[in-house]
């Protein structure tokens, strides 16, 4: 997975080369997706490894902040799906005005190398 792809049915940010604090998976994930929302690339790339640091510019992760807010504010994760020795794992990102799924591959020193939100296309009225 490499590159920035925004579609017209879903947005994704999709790159390539995971608990409760910060150096968890859920904390180091949290912390980034927090990072994107408010359009921070320093605070994002701050987990990514070597290779996908490389890899995300300031216009895709303005891009997707601005898609973010469409949804509200950023209430948090919640796991869906782990594959620790795979280093995988799936969360549910809440927002005001909807939810959408981030996916993760963490590197074995706890970094990230891929990592995808998908978003969907319209806010779903609630």
């Amino acid at each position: 997975m490499r590159g920035l792809t925004i579609g017209a049915a879903a947005c994704a940010l999709t790159l390539g080369a995971c608990g409760g604090g910060a150096s968890s998976p859920q904390g180091v994930v949290s912390d980034t997706t927090t990072a994107v929302y408010n359009d921070d690339l320093n605070a994002m790339q701050a987990h990514f490894d070597g290779t996908l640091q490389k890899q995300v510019t300031l216009d895709g992760v303005s891009a997707l902040s601005q898609k973010l807010h469409a949804f509200g504010a950023f209430q948090g994760l919640s796991q869906i799906a782990a594959d620790s020795n795979g280093g995988r794992y799936d969360y549910t990102a809440t927002f005001d005005r909807g939810t959408m799924t981030v996916h993760v591959r963490m590197d074995a020193d706890g970094h990230i190398a891929a990592y995808r939100i998908d978003v969907p296309q319209s806010v779903a009225a609630r």
